[in-house]
């Protein structure tokens, strides 16, 4: 802050003053913000300024004075305002606002002497990114890549010394791959330098070059193939002699997975001769050649005639296009044809299987097999011939199993029949069909639907258009007869046709015959269960529900459900134990209800009868010391079943042996006097309790062992217990 003083003398006032002003340097309250804009726009930078007036304002771009006729600078109000009108391209760089006064200095952002270039690195090297600048100190730098912050540490390492910058990326990968930017902060102005750097694109190389030489006979596949490395995109040309390749009826050509592949199908003599493979990106070119030496049959088999050599065996090999093993689509009456070339020593041979079943030369299929390769043919092919076909080629050495896929396209079977008239009234019918069986390997696209009158042969179009299995035909004439006709659409055409028996548009049906005799089952004290069995004729038309009636016997009748039941039992709520009731049951289609169903047995609700639960609490006493006697006791079952217990049944067991029998089968107590016991043997008892419905679970007693001693008094009266309730 600096001090001026003024001394000032008025003739009305004999004294003087002293006084003192504050005169403070620019600053800016209101910083600059970047910008990005689009071509075209207006360009506009604001800021703030704050300082002792009077306060001159100027404008710099990359540290130099700004002017021009599209540019547009105004201070008011301590408002500094920049204006580019319209922004382009060139317009592009690094802008500040320098403020000045009486007391400022002007204070300049800070510039860049040496900028950013763009770099291309290999994936695994350095990078270095230096900066040098010029401005007022302090400077603050920021790295950023891609507007996101850079932090030292891990894979980057940034400096600043004596206005040098440097970014170092450690250890580059394709994720460093991006724009970097310089950011360096003064005076509420941003300077910003921008970098990038890529991955170093790679030159082709071959890295599995075709053989230098191939020898081979007319008539086969000759397939050529090397693989290639380098930086993507490559494109990758065929060359015979100078002349260049091209796919065709004669020559396939693929390059998929860096992998170059010229095929040259039924090889004649004259494709012998030099093939070169040209690959090329933006880095570079490489090429490789090979010489194809093509025989006639007869030299062939003239050298055959003079090889007469003992080799060893080697396996079999075999060799089939790609697409057959990817799969082939062909359509129905045309010719497929599967060819594979096999070589070993000895000469493989070839089985053809599809589905487990080895093909055979017949009819329309045929194979032709030689020393070198095997060929399956089908002439004239339908759907049946779809399938995976497995072609097994074979010697002493081993074999060799490929599977080669194909697909037959035809036009959908007809839809399966019978086609179901719904429903029929004099002016229209609902008609309803499944979708063929077969639909010729290729989705249903549509639905063809005609009608006729049975005594006409012209048919009608009555839908197109859809794919529904439902419609209904409207605008019929009463009492006329009509055939109706359905066909399926895929994109290979229109199958065959599923037609109707012919049908009169009127209503030809009437209310269903009454259903079966009903029965009752699962009773409870409160609800049961009827049952009954559809009616033996429905009237002409679907039957849509049953309603079921109830009463005392001799009693009004009473309507059970008020919506018609679809199923052919219902369950019945509401009723109360020990009364008797009967039940009858109606069918209902669409004409009306049928005649009640005769009516059912008697039924009396009432709780569910079971066997009852085990006994409780069973004892084993010794009442006679003088004797190898005892008495079992127990308790009455807490559940009897619902039904009152009959007698108890009492079994015994020697623990020695394990084996069970009964000792009495018909006790009406709650004990048992058991005799004929052993002395010291010890033994378990167990006891279970009978009503009308059977026989209840067991329970066992804790082992006793039998013992006497003479010398006491004789036995006590027996136990006062209860009988069997």
């Amino acid at each position: 802050m600096s001090i001026v003083f003024s001394l000032s003398c008025s003739p009305k006032k004999p004294w003087c003053a002293l006084i003192t002003e504050a005169k403070t340097p620019p600053s800016f309250p209101k910083k600059i913000t970047s910008l990005q804009q689009t071509e075209g726009k207006v360009v506009r930078f604001e800021c703030r300024v704050a300082g002792s007036s009077p306060v001159e304002v100027s404008w710099l771009r990359d540290g130099e004075p700004l002017e021009g006729d599209e540019v547009s600078m105004s201070y008011d109000d301590n408002t500094a305002v920049l204006e580019i009108r319209p922004g382009e391209m060139r317009h592009s760089g690094e802008y500040s606002c320098v403020a000045t006064n009486s007391v400022g200095k002007p204070r300049y952002a800070p510039i860049f002497e040496t900028k950013l270039s763009p770099q291309e690195v290999t994936v695994g090297e350095s990078v270095e990114l230096e900066c040098h600048m010029t401005g007022s100190a302090p400077i603050k730098v920021t790295w950023s890549k891609d507007h996101k912050d850079i932090r030292s540490g891990g894979n980057y390492r940034m400096t600043c010394v004596e206005n040098i910058s440097h970014l170092t990326i450690l250890k580059a990968d394709k994720g460093d791959t991006g724009k970097y930017f310089y950011i360096t902060f003064k005076i509420n102005i941003i300077i910003t330098c921008l970098s990038s750097f890529s991955e170093r694109k790679n030159p082709p190389t071959f890295t599995k070059k075709p053989s230098e030489s191939i020898e081979d006979t007319e008539g086969k596949l000759v397939k050529i193939e090397g693989r290639v490395a380098g930086s993507q995109p490559m494109a990758v040309s065929w060359y015979k002699g100078d002349m260049e390749i091209h796919s065709s009826d004669k020559y396939d050509i693929s390059f998929k997975s860096n992998a170059a592949v010229l095929c040259i199908k039924n090889s004649q003599v004259s494709d012998s001769g030099k093939y070169s493979c040209q690959a090329s990106n933006e880095a570079g070119k490489a090429s490789c050649g090979v010489s194809l030496d093509v025989a006639g049959m007869s030299t062939v088999s003239h050298l055959k005639s003079l090889l007469c050599v003992f080799v060893c065996p080697v396996a079999p090999i075999v060799e089939v296009d790609v697409k057959l093993i990817e799969g082939i689509t062909v359509k129905a009456g045309t010719t497929i044809r599967l060819p594979a070339i096999m070589r070993g020593i000895p000469v493989p041979t070839a089985k053809w299987c599809i589905e487990g079943e080895e093909i055979t030369t017949e009819g329309n299929v045929k194979i032709d097999t030689d020393n070198f390769s095997t060929v399956l043919s089908i002439n004239d092919c339908t759907r049946n011939h779809t399938g995976s076909y497995l072609l097994t080629v074979s010697n002493p050495a081993g074999s060799k199993t490929v599977g080669l896929s194909v697909t037959v396209l035809d036009v959908p079977a007809a839809p399966i029949g019978p086609l179901n008239i719904l429903e029929v009234t004099p002016d229209s019918m609902e008609i309803e069909w499944r979708p063929p069986k077969d639909d010729g390997g290729s989705p249903v696209i549509n639905y063809i639907v005609e009608k006729r009158e049975s005594n006409k042969e012209s048919w009608g179009g009555v839908s197109s258009g859809s794919t529904a299995n439902i419609l209904k035909i409207s605008r019929l004439q009463k009492g006329v007869e009509y055939v109706v006709r359905i066909r399926a659409e895929n994109k290979m055409g229109i199958g065959a046709a599923l037609e109707s028996m012919p049908t009169v548009a009127q209503h030809s049906f009437e209310a269903p015959s009454h259903p079966g005799k009903p029965h009752t089952s699962d009773i409870a004290e409160d609800a049961v269960t009827v049952g009954w069995t559809m009616p033996l004729a429905d009237g002409g038309s679907q039957i849509t529900g049953y309603l079921i009636e109830r009463r005392h016997i001799g009693g009004k009748w009473i309507r059970v459900n008020k919506t018609p039941c679809k199923d052919l039992r219902y369950r019945v709520l509401g009723l109360f134990e020990g009364n008797n009731y009967e039940f009858r049951v109606f069918a209902e289609n669409i004409a009306g209800y049928s005649g009640p169903s005769p009516i059912s047995d008697p039924c009396k609700p009432c709780r569910p009868i079971t066997v009852p639960s085990h006994p409780i609490n069973p004892k084993v006493k010794d009442y006679s010391k003088s004797t190898a006697d005892l008495v079992v006791i127990w308790d009455n079952p807490e559940d009897d079943g619902g039904c009152e217990v009959d007698s108890f049944i009492l079994e015994k067991c020697e623990t020695r042996r394990m084996v069970w029998s009964t000792y009495s089968a018909s006790v009406v107590t709650p004990y048992c006097n058991v005799t004929r016991l052993v002395e010291g043997n010890e033994y378990i008892f167990r006891v279970r309790a009978e009503n009308k419905m059977g026989t209840g679970p067991a329970i066992e007693s804790k082992p006793v062992t039998v013992k006497t001693q003479f010398n006491k008094p004789g036995p006590p009266e027996a136990p006062e217990v209860s009988k069997v309730r």
